[in-house]
């Protein structure tokens, strides 16, 4: 449970705090945080009820973000990219790009591959995810 409630404050933070980076008109962060929030929490949840790989996880979160961006921005009357941009903050696989790095360093090359594959499947999952 606590795990959870982490998993959505962190990922409403830092879609929130992207929105505000990115400079969205100031009543669209806390909406920008929420549409995060949802589509990185229904991928987690998802993950753990049907026991699915990552690139399954990105891909249901992914597509639940295009589909709140897209409901979100009719509401709002702005563009579905206010919302879309900083929720896809939280699926970035920027941990696994450090440890392949890390391999890359240490000259663990047959690891580092096996890390940059499964990086580029995740992000392209993503990205799948965010055009259906």
């Amino acid at each position: 449970m606590m795990d959870w409630l982490l998993n959505l404050v962190f990922s409403f933070t830092a879609s929130y705090f992207f929105a505000v980076v990115f400079d969205a008109p100031r009543k669209l962060f806390l909406p920008a945080g929420i549409v995060g929030a949802i589509g990185w929490m229904m991928g987690q949840t998802f993950g753990i009820i049907f026991d699915l790989p990552l690139v399954m996880v990105n891909f249901i979160g992914a597509f639940t973000l295009g589909i709140m961006s897209h409901i979100m921005a009719r509401v709002h009357k702005e563009p579905s990219t206010i919302f879309l941009i900083p929720g896809i903050i939280p699926f970035v696989p920027g941990g696994l790009a450090y440890n392949a790095t890390s391999s890359i360093i240490l000259s663990d090359y047959f690891g580092a591959v096996n890390i940059i594959m499964e990086v580029i499947i995740s992000a392209g999952s993503i990205a799948v995810g965010i055009i259906c």
